[in-house]
């Protein structure tokens, strides 16, 4: 009898065992990935996980999405972005283009299969409900009149990687932002920090201007590197002044004015033949700085850190 017990434990050990040692037992079953939610101009936007096949209708996060290490598999204004775009990685060649920002064309979207479709609230209104039909839409506002556009532009950054589950590469990115701000800040200190900036409006030529005022995005970014904006101008809701030259006689003489213009025709240069323009204190003093290669002022870390560097360039000698 006891024999008998002691081979019947043994017996039911082994199987004990064997059933442990199972393959049905040892392998589990593979992790679904995590939901993501994130929050645009028109809520909350769930995606099932990280999105991999993005196309981007914006510049803005077309530039976001490069600095991120993501590739698009499509962008609105394909062409265009490289020339007015100078900073970050470019967009490869084998991207496919979908059309304008303002007219995206929704039967190439769909054929490229995105899981995700980013691009401005403002601009995707219109048309949002036929992009969601094809992939969720995250659709972002940068001139939120209740925030500044500096700090919305960095909220929009960090849920643009939650959206791709690159939250990691987003705070690198904006802690080189940080460096790159307080560098600039320290080597500016000495070289006159009152500026205005400001663009050619109206056409290449015409002695009209754009001037950023203090609630732009551009504005911003060298305010936070301890510059003082001497524009006091009336914006409209991107904070943006558009003016006659005549109006830029309210500057005053000593400030620094930084500009952008196209090299093949610079309408600044062109205004050497304008007595108003020739006649500010700042343009006889030499005071008149073209930003080159020209920062995209409406962009994300990338362009804001080029911003920077130009200006400093551009500044300290």
């Amino acid at each position: 009898m006891r024999t008998n017990a002691i081979l019947l434990g043994t017996v039911v050990a082994v199987l004990a065992l064997a059933s442990c040692g199972s393959p049905a037992e040892t392998t589990a079953p593979a992790a679904s990935p995590a939901k993501i939610t994130v929050r645009d101009a028109f809520g909350p936007v769930e995606l099932p996980g990280p999105a991999t096949r993005v196309v981007s209708l914006e510049w803005t996060y077309t530039e976001e999405l490069l600095a991120l290490g993501v590739t698009p598999v499509g962008v609105a204004d394909k062409d265009l972005y490289n020339d007015w775009v100078t900073a970050g990685p470019r967009i490869p060649a084998t991207v496919a283009d979908v059309g304008t920002r303002q007219e995206p064309n929704l039967e190439t979207i769909a054929s490229l299969r995105p899981d995700l479709i980013v691009g401005n609230a403002d601009r995707l209104a219109n048309n949002i409900d036929s992009l969601r039909s094809v992939a969720p839409v995250v659709a972002f506002r940068w001139n939120d009149p209740a925030k500044k556009q500096l700090a919305v532009m960095k909220e929009s950054f960090r849920s643009l990687a939650g959206a791709l589950g690159k939250d990691g590469a987003a705070a690198e990115a904006l802690a080189r932002l940080d460096a790159a701000t307080a560098s600039a800040k320290e080597k500016l200190s000495a070289a006159g920090t009152t500026f205005a900036l400001a663009y050619p409006a109206g056409g290449a030529g015409a002695a009209t201007v754009t001037v950023f005022a203090k609630p732009s995005l551009a504005s911003q970014i060298l305010e936070e590197a301890g510059m003082t904006n001497a524009w006091t101008g009336t914006a409209d809701g991107d904070g943006l002044s558009t003016v006659g030259v005549e109006a830029l006689t309210a500057l005053p003489a000593d400030v620094r004015f930084l500009y952008v213009s196209p090299s093949s025709d610079d309408t600044f240069v062109k205004l050497a033949g304008n007595k108003v323009w020739t006649g500010l204190p700042f343009v006889k003093a030499g005071h008149t700085h073209k930003l080159d290669p020209t920062p995209w002022l409406y962009g994300g870390p990338s362009s804001a850190e080029q911003l920077l560097d130009e200006t400093v360039a551009a500044l300290v000698k």
